[in-house]
C-alpha cells in the first residue's frame, strides 16, 4: 500500500487495453443487432401498409359479391 494507492490495487495498461477491446466488440454486436432490428421493422412496416391498402378493398368486394348475388336471385325469380 502506498499513499497513491490506499487499497493496494494496481490496474495496468494491458488490463485497460483488454477491457477497451472487449467493449469495442460489444459495441459492434449492438450495432449489428440494431441493423437487424431496423431491417425487420422496415419489413413489418411494408406489410402493414399493404394490409392497410386491402382493408378498403375487402368490404367493397363483399358488397359487389352480395349485389351480384341479389341481382342473380331477382333475375332467377322473374
Amino acid at each position: 500500500m502506498t499513499d497513491r494507492d490506499p487499497l493496494g490495487l494496481t490496474i495496468g495498461a494491458r488490463e485497460i487495453y483488454d477491457e477497451v477491446v472487449g467493449l469495442r466488440e460489444d459495441v459492434r454486436s449492438v450495432v449489428q443487432n440494431s441493423e437487424n432490428v431496423r431491417g425487420t421493422l422496415t419489413n413489418h412496416e411494408g406489410r402493414l401498409r399493404a394490409l392497410e391498402r386491402w382493408k378498403y378493398a375487402l368490404p367493397l368486394a363483399l358488397l359487389t359479391a352480395l349485389g351480384t348475388a341479389i341481382a342473380e336471385a331477382l333475375r332467377a325469380l322473374t
